[in-house]
């Protein structure tokens, strides 16, 4: 029994609460060590953003810009630990938002420079940095609040590998920063194989490879903490065994610091807002939009990354919740934008902290260092900082390098390094772009190709529910290539919206199969349309008029028949299509109804005599002799137009059969629609499946115009199974046909529209 397993029937047995849980040794030794080292990570890296915003005009005030930028990665931290959905989720101020805050800044600083003294530039930078937290914390929790996050989660696959892959890339780049002090390009590479350099970053390599074999073979809650803490031992141990002074380890490189001394975090004032240019704030909205999109954006791929990591779903509403209250409480105690960080959250995981006081022990140096200075961070060893970030960097490249070459799709693999090698190149947030525009690309290429008529028939090979002789059944398969059938799906865009074209010009231009009288265009799987798609149903109009073809539309809603009517891509005339005798377009609301009208068109020239309804049942199961005495044992009855023959979910011990006039069998949608199941003529029958108690599939059973039907008892089929037992057993041998050939058409039905 594994360990974790062991402790959770433990904690069922005790009975443990949440927060003692926490306390466990099993989660407070992880979580300790995960939030003290992700909490002198984010002090590290709100100094090198403080150094990065207050440069230049502004590097007098480092001091106030540290205690400001630590104080935000502290109060974040905190809030993002208590309300996020995922325990253990390390939250601070971010690389792109602070890219644009640095330019903001910088800008202030220089429409200020001639006409401020520097401690109003200080006040107006510092308000116009809390305004972007304010705004866009408002604007993170605004969505999170009114659930819009389902609607924006959406992130391509390819651009989150990306999005992995370029973030392990920077943690390696990092690696060398922090181990020694420079950037893995092309211009480095001689310096940093130099016998100094190379003993910093090669001392942490050794210490990355240690740490990557315990994670490999030691499969317990303490070996990453352990392994850290030995690690330090080892380095300070070295230290010592040289004798080498701790001041001079710390002039070589080998300690972190040296920090800015001097007052840190001041919250702004009456005093000092009295000092803000309000108008140059208001000169850097754009900056101020820009951060707000940046930091949406960036939660979204942090979110998908951290989701692929921990292997399940985190709520993203709650998180634009929990990061819209952090940058509001950082904004309103004059501090920065915030959100998720993928790194330090990925390596709680990798060290076994997912607790929420991970985040709250990760917000602890933040406070020393406000309360305390910085000095304390002095001691912290470089080489076992850099191999956590190595360890978590190598982690990344080689699940989005590596591995994901044996898992990703050829175009897939290649957007996830172009991603990669844009990041690298030229910045974080142009290669998420780029991603996103090459897989949008991708992605309108490949949806181009697939067929927006998801079925091409004709009435030869499919009809409507109306009930056929086999006079009119032989004649639609004679002349049912005339009605050209396309049953279009998706998004008709300009991709795909020329193909349609095309499809209708070929048909019309085949010399194989005679020419189409009648194109039968069916809107059921249609779920838009752009402006190319309405240009192109406008050309297929004038093809149809030029060759004399009808267009009868299905299924088209209000919304595209206005699309379709703007765009002169549907032709219809403001009182009644109808009034014209040959109109270009029809409309009907289902395809049943649209292939019956075409049929009608198929059938009208061909001159199909009425027989009376003794005719009708020697075509069907009777001889001449045998109608007589099966009359008898019907009775007439009367059927007004519109009046219901069948209720719904009532029972009937009766068949019937339609001597003159039509009834339908429909069935009730959602909407107040119906679909027509069947509609009988003369000669048909009515009500078999309710005759041998049966439920049926209808839920009305209606007479479209008056209709007489003969009614034949339950009682009166006793009667005549007694009497005339041929005659019974003839009725039965069609109705068993009749049966047969219905589920013959539903399951072609079923075929067509799968």
């Amino acid at each position: 029994m594994t360990q974790d397993a062991t402790f959770e029937e433990e904690k069922q047995s005790q009975g443990l609460s949440p927060l003692w849980e926490m306390f466990q040794p099993q989660l407070f030794i992880p979580s300790l060590t995960a939030g003290l080292v992700t909490g002198i990570i984010g002090v590290i890296r709100a100094i090198s953003y403080a150094a990065l915003i207050f440069s230049g005009l502004l590097s007098t005030h480092l001091s106030t810009g540290v205690g400001m930028t630590v104080f935000s990665t502290g109060i974040i931290t905190a809030v993002v630990a208590l309300l996020s959905a995922l325990p253990g989720m390390i939250a601070t101020p971010l690389a792109a938002p602070t890219a644009i805050l640095a330019i903001m800044a910088g800008d202030i600083a220089q429409e200020m420079k001639a006409v401020a003294p520097t401690d109003e530039i200080l006040m107006t930078v510092l308000v116009a940095i809390a305004v972007a937290s304010f705004l866009t914390g408002s604007f993170l929790f605004t969505l999170g609040r009114f659930q819009w996050g389902n609607a924006i989660r959406f992130v391509p696959y390819p651009v989150v590998g990306g999005f992995m892959a370029g973030t392990g890339w920077l943690l390696v780049d990092g690696f060398f920063q922090i181990t020694c002090d420079l950037p893995i390009t092309f211009e480095t590479l001689p310096q940093l194989i130099e016998p100094d350099v190379f003993s910093h970053w090669g001392v942490a390599f050794l210490f990355t490879l240690t740490l990557l074999l315990a994670a490999h073979f030691i499969k317990h809650y303490f070996a990453m903490p352990g392994t850290l803490l030995a690690l330090s031992g080892v380095f300070y141990g070295v230290i010592w065994a040289l004798d080498i002074p701790l001041q001079e380890a710390r002039n070589d490189g080998w300690l972190l610091g040296p920090f800015p001394q001097g007052g840190l975090w001041q919250p702004l004032g009456v005093s000092g807002l009295m000092q803000v240019d309000w108008t140059v704030i208001l000169h850097q909205w754009g900056s101020i939009l820009t951060v707000m999109l940046i930091s949406l954006l960036s939660l979204l791929l942090s979110n998908s990354g951290i989701e692929l990591v921990v292997g399940r779903d985190i709520d993203l509403n709650q998180e634009l919740q929990a990061v819209g209250v952090a940058s509001f409480a950082s904004g309103v105690g004059s501090g920065m934008v915030g959100n998720q960080a993928l790194p330090s959250t990925l390596l709680v995981n990798e060290i076994g902290g997912e607790t929420r006081l991970t985040g709250l022990i990760a917000a602890l140096p933040c406070v020393a260092v406000l309360l305390l200075g910085s000095s304390f961070l002095a001691y912290f060893p470089k080489p076992v900082l850099g191999c956590l970030i190595l360890f978590l960097g190598i982690s990344l490249l080689i699940q989005w390098v590596y591995q994901a070459w044996f898992k990703l799709p050829l175009i897939d693999y290649f957007i996830v390094w172009l991603i990669l090698i844009t990041i690298n190149a030229v910045g974080f947030l142009q290669g998420i772009i780029i991603g996103f525009v090459v897989t949008v690309i991708v992605f309108m290429y490949n949806y181009s190709h697939i067929d927006v008529a998801k079925e091409t028939l004709s009435a030869k090979d499919t009809r409507s529910n109306v009930e056929r002789t086999g006079k009119e059944r032989k004649s639609l398969r004679e002349f049912g290539e005339r009605v050209f059938i396309l049953e279009l799906q998706g998004f008709l865009f300009f991709g795909t919206a020329n193909y349609l074209l095309r499809k209708v010009r070929d048909r019309i231009e085949t010399q194989t199969l005679p020419k189409p009288e009648y194109i039968l265009l069916d809107f059921r799987q249609v779920t838009g349309l752009d402006s190319s798609a309405v240009l192109s149903c406008s050309k297929i109009l004038k093809l149809a008029k030029k060759h004399n073809i009808t267009l009868v539309f299905t299924n088209l809603s209000s919304d595209f028949q206005q699309q379709l009517k703007r765009g002169e891509g549907l032709e219809i005339p403001d009182n009644a299509c109808s009034i014209d005798p040959h109109p270009t377009c029809q409309i009907f609301s289902d395809m049943d109804r649209g292939l019956e009208w075409c049929e009608k068109q198929l059938l009208t020239p061909i001159e199909i005599p009425k027989i009376p309804f003794s005719a009708h049942l020697t075509q069907q199961f009777l001889n001449a002799e045998q109608v007589p005495p099966f009359l008898e044992y019907l009775k007439p009855q009367q059927v007004a137009a519109d009046e219901t023959v069948f209720k719904q979910g009532a029972a009937s011990n009766s068949l019937f059969f339609v001597e003159s006039g039509q009834i339908s069998v429909l069935l009730d949608l959602e909407g107040g629609k119906s679909k027509r199941l069947q509609t009988v003529r003369e000669g048909g029958i009515l009500g078999e499946m309710r005759f041998y108690g049966k439920p049926p599939l209808s839920t009305a059973v209606i007479a479209d115009n008056n209709s007489l039907l003969q009614e034949l008892t339950r009682e009166s089929f006793e009667q005549m199974k007694q009497h005339h037992p041929q005659l019974a057993s003839q009725l039965e041998g069609y109705i068993i046909r009749v049966l047969c050939d219905s589920l013959t058409r539903r399951e072609q039905q079923l075929r067509i529209i799968r």
